[in-house]
């Protein structure tokens, strides 16, 4: 099955609606990074991509170039796990782009197992990179960036954190605890000209998807919509956030989930 696209989404955007903006992507090689890193790039900002995988972040940075963006995106190799990695990862960033105006902490990961099967390590591998790298990164990128210019945007992909998932205890404790810390962080630095939001997707149709060897249909019939979301879908709200139209808005958690958060365990059939 072909990966969907959904152009129609991002043409609601206004090309150019970004400019002079800088934009931080993580998990940048692949799926909804890097169509959010090749929308922000259309809409005119200056876009550096991180993931663990130079080859598809070569990918995202030639789709760029093949775009004709007005400026190029760039990247770096960076495992945000690790604290030092993105230390030097933003130094590199800040010497490149000047300052950091949009962070998008999509970088992410997890495994199906059920709760009692969970080890402490492997619960650990979760949350450190769901919640730890995102809480590292957010921080250091305020303290060095955007606190000291006044303005700032962090917008953090999650899974629904309001959902019971079974076999997804470890990520579903992960991405609700980012949550609260997009709560928590939005009330400190509101004042200073930081915002930060959610986004919770539902089932997104991605490269990642089919090599996991999920069912997508099956996925779809338990969406209210009757179908999986598109990478694209994604990055029109995270574009929507990232410009003017998005400056007042704040501490929240957004689902674009197909209405999957208020499905019934079963799809609905009328009487």
């Amino acid at each position: 099955m072909t990966v969907p696209r959904s152009p129609e989404s991002l043409a609601v955007l206004a090309d150019r609606a970004l400019d002079g903006r800088t934009a931080l992507v993580t998990g940048g090689g692949g799926g909804i990074g890097r169509a959010c890193a090749l929308l922000l790039g259309r809409l005119g900002a200056r876009v550096h991509v991180v993931g663990r995988t130079e080859e598809t972040l070569d990918e995202t940075v030639t789709l760029g170039a093949n775009a004709g963006y007005a400026q190029p995106i760039t990247s770096r190799v960076c495992d945000i796990r690790e604290p030092e990695q993105v230390d030097e990862l933003l130094e590199a960033a800040l010497a490149d782009l000047g300052r950091i105006d949009i962070l998008v902490n999509n970088a992410g990961g997890q495994f199906q197992s059920a709760a009692e099967n969970v080890s402490h390590r492997g619960f650990r591998a979760v949350t450190r990179l769901n919640l730890d790298a995102t809480w590292y990164l957010t921080t250091r990128v305020a303290a060095l960036s955007m606190l000291p210019a006044g303005y700032g945007k962090v917008i953090n992909i999650v899974m629904s954190p309001r959902r019971g998932i079974p076999g997804m205890s470890h990520a579903s404790a992960a991405r609700a605890a980012v949550e609260s810390l997009t709560n928590t962080l939005a009330v400190e630095w509101g004042p200073r000209g930081v915002r930060l939001v959610s986004v919770s997707p539902g089932f997104v149709h991605t490269d990642a998807l089919e090599r996991y060897g999920v069912d997508v249909a099956e996925l779809a019939s338990i969406t209210p919509l009757g179908r999986p979301e598109s990478a694209d879908e994604v990055a029109a709200l995270v574009g929507f956030l990232a410009s003017a139209g998005g400056d007042y808005i704040t501490g929240t958690t957004i689902s674009a989930d197909g209405g999957l958060n208020i499905a019934p365990p079963r799809p609905y059939v009328a009487p």
